[in-house]
């Protein structure tokens, strides 16, 4: 089996020796090529067969130039998988790299002993995200998705929902809203369906009539109202 062919591309030149070196130790894989910054790696993808792109987030300065040649080569060159080896572990920088870049894996440079079982698991079509990009990564789905229902409840669904926390009727909460009792029901199961569009397998979701409680209980799970 031929061995696995990986390119190097960081700016700092010891770091960069340190990883040559380290990976050439590895009789699996085979260091292509190494370059400094974005208009050395893209003359290099022309000219060399790359598998596995290790690629720095900062190739000039702070100017997250690897993350704007991740999203450039993932158009161009949509097979090359890419592992971004950065010493950033800001959440945002890794979410926009895995969704916008589309990279294959984050790992920080602190855990660079942990590349050759990446690329092995990446080129196999095994990869898994490295644990020190993992967990930021999942808080910031976790977030957006949290933000996204919020946005999507009216302000009036919100007081409906803030009312019936507090234990009031529907007839009690129209009256403070100044609305039928009808109304209030159709907004309850407007906010049913927006939740059941989110979470179609939850089974109190496939009732035809909305459930006050589970309602509530699903409110508060999900932190609508904070």
């Amino acid at each position: 089996m031929p061995p696995i062919q990986v390119f190097v591309c960081d700016d700092d030149p010891l770091f960069r020796e340190l990883i040559v070196d380290y990976l050439s130790r590895e009789p699996d894989l085979f260091v292509s090529g190494a370059a400094a910054n974005k208009h050395q790696l893209l003359k290099a993808v022309e000219e060399i067969d790359i598998d596995i792109l290790l690629l720095d987030i900062n190739l000039t300065g702070s100017n997250y130039d690897g993350l704007e040649v991740a999203i450039e080569l993932q158009s161009s060159e949509p097979d090359l998988k890419i592992i971004v080896l950065s010493s950033l572990d800001e959440e945002v920088v890794m979410t926009h790299a895995i969704t916008y870049g589309r990279v294959s894996n984050y790992i920080t440079k602190e855990h660079y002993r942990d590349i050759p079982d990446s690329i092995r698991g990446i080129a196999a079509g095994k990869g898994n995200l490295h644990h020190s990009s993992a967990g930021k990564f999942m808080r910031r789905v976790s977030s957006s998705y949290e933000e996204e229902l919020k946005r999507k409840l009216t302000s009036l669904q919100k007081e409906i929902l803030r009312y019936l926390q507090q234990g009031k009727s529907t007839a009690e909460i129209a009256e403070l809203l100044f609305y039928n009792e009808q109304s209030v029901n159709n907004e309850l199961c407007k906010i049913t369906k927006l939740i059941k569009g989110k979470f179609p397998y939850l089974e109190w979701l496939r009732l035809k009539k909305h459930n006050r409680q589970q309602l509530l209980e699903m409110t508060t799970q999900l932190r609508l109202l904070d």
